[in-house]
């Protein structure tokens, strides 16, 4: 039980590590702490009435979903307006909202889910960062 928990943690740690890389953001360590503590935040929460030995009165899912929305605030504080009338850090504040997301998959034992999800998106990174 322990050593899959700690595995969880290790693969969320890893995918925020790559999702940060492929951002090139000057804070690219973020996204292994936003990943590692979205999936503690999940298992904690999923797991939580188990240890407890509480009956499921509650959506356990609830705390994770916060996570969504948290991220989803500090994401705007990411994006603005250049003077040249650009739109600038849209890539960095959708990639924290995905790796938030990865983490919780991550954090409810989806580790393929995510990973195949990883490889789509650095895909994705690497398909429109080439100069066409």
């Amino acid at each position: 039980m322990l050593g899959d928990f700690l595995l969880r943690i290790i693969v969320a740690a890893a995918v925020g590590t790559l999702i940060g890389i492929r951002t090139n953001s000057a804070a690219s360590r973020m996204f292994v702490i936003i990943c590692t503590g979205a999936a503690l935040l999940t298992i904690v929460s999923t797991e939580f009435y188990k240890v407890a030995n509480y009956p499921w009165f509650s959506d356990p899912g609830r705390l994770s979903a916060q996570v969504i929305v948290a991220l989803g605030f500090l994401g705007t504080g990411l994006i603005w307006v250049s003077e040249k009338q650009e739109v600038k850090g849209l890539t960095v504040a959708a990639s924290i909202w995905l790796t938030a997301i990865l983490g919780i998959v991550i954090g409810c034992g989806q580790g393929i889910v995510s990973l195949i999800t990883l490889i789509i998106v650095v895909i994705g990174y690497l398909v429109f960062t080439l100069k066409m």
